[in-house]
């Protein structure tokens, strides 16, 4: 196995002709889980990585289980490249922060790649997918209008993921009118290196600095209706108040629910319980058998207990009961780095080689 000057693993096409995958802020907490969840993937291979600019050249550190197989050996035998430099990787992973995300992720687009994104900067332009590929995989459409000889397509809020999840069945089944959410999230959420620990010992913080804002309008255009090549966001309000909790991983939601018809806690029990998500997500790799999962038991989900369901892509809601003020309340459950960030953006790359996306690039 030779390595070409730019880091990239030149593999002879007999011994794997999956789709090679770069990563691009590959040392930080989401980008870490994206490298995990490449090795071994049945479509795609680990190719090419970065990190920050002063760690290029430097040896991508391996996983817990590097040097068992050769997956492991080819990750640990990557080096991290320059993010400004040339990309070869047809489809690159996004776990950059916001402040490199805005101009680099046009750039690739810009240069032929299909870049799928776990930043917030590009979610809320037009043209711009933001998929959940359970809920809205339609969406993908809109690459169409974009300017690039690549692509940009996004994943949600770490938060707002499990929220969009748990909402889909019921605005298919009923129509969601007005929502109230109280968000318990997880120190992992912060990324590196997060809060002080003494600020969270004994103690909730009750404002992350721009978090409320991406309930206003992330849940309205993944609902949202696409026609003629034009999305309208679903249109109800959302009120949210978002904490950070001594919690390792896994964002519990407070969720109460106007629906339109004021359904029973039976009927939206019945929804969430028959609810599998598009036909076209059912055949991707990285879907689990049940992308929401209702727990009967009155004291669950729990963070500690459920959020590695589905191998942390299953949303898990609980305690379904009437609301004194809206008509339904519930909680539900995402693991923040799975459902809501690495795993959240390789299903969308999974979704977009899926849908003959890198054919027509």
């Amino acid at each position: 196995m030779a390595r070409s000057t730019n880091g990239l693993i030149e593999e002879e096409t007999m011994m794997d002709d999956r789709i090679p995958v770069g990563v691009l802020g590959a040392t930080g907490a989401v980008g870490q889980k994206l490298v995990e969840f490449l090795i071994g993937h049945r479509w795609f291979r680990l190719a090419e990585a970065c990190g920050s600019p002063s760690s290029s050249g430097r040896e991508l550190a391996g996983g817990s289980n590097a040097g068992e197989d050769s997956a492991s050996q080819q990750q640990e035998s990557l080096r991290l490249k320059d993010p400004a430099s040339p990309w070869e990787s047809p489809i690159l992973l996004s776990a950059l922060p916001t402040s490199a995300a805005q101009e680099q992720e046009v750039r690739l687009a810009e240069a032929g790649h299909v870049v799928v994104s776990n930043a917030s900067t590009h979610r809320m332009r037009p043209d711009v997918p933001l998929i959940v590929p359970e809920v809205n995989p339609q969406h993908l459409e809109l690459v169409t209008g974009q300017a690039w000889d690549g692509a940009l397509v996004t994943n949600p809020n770490c938060a707002v993921a499990g929220l969009a999840l748990a909402l889909a069945p019921l605005h298919d089944v009923f129509g969601v009118e007005r929502i109230v959410v109280t968000s318990f999230q997880a120190i992992s959420g912060a990324g590196t290196p997060g809060p002080p620990a003494s600020s969270l010992l004994d103690n909730v913080l009750p404002l992350i600095p721009g978090e409320e804002e991406k309930f206003t309008g992330e849940p309205q255009k993944i609902l949202g209706l696409l026609q003629d090549g034009v999305l309208a966001p679903a249109e109800f309000p959302v009120s949210a108040s978002c904490t950070r909790v001594s919690v390792s991983d896994g964002h519990l939601l407070s969720i109460s629910a106007a629906l339109s018809g004021s359904p029973s806690p039976e009927m939206v029990t019945a929804a969430m319980e028959e609810y599998r998500g598009s036909e076209v997500s059912r055949a991707l790799p990285s879907v689990p058998k049940k992308p929401l999962e209702v727990m009967l038991g009155a004291d669950r989900p729990q963070p500690r207990l459920d959020r590695d369901r589905g191998n942390g892509m299953t949303v898990t809601v609980g305690r379904i009961r009437t609301c004194e003020v809206l008509d339904v309340k519930f909680f539900a459950l995402a693991h923040n780095l799975v459902r809501g960030a690495a795993g959240a953006a390789l299903l969308n790359a999974e979704l977009c080689h899926a849908e003959g996306l890198l054919a027509r690039r």
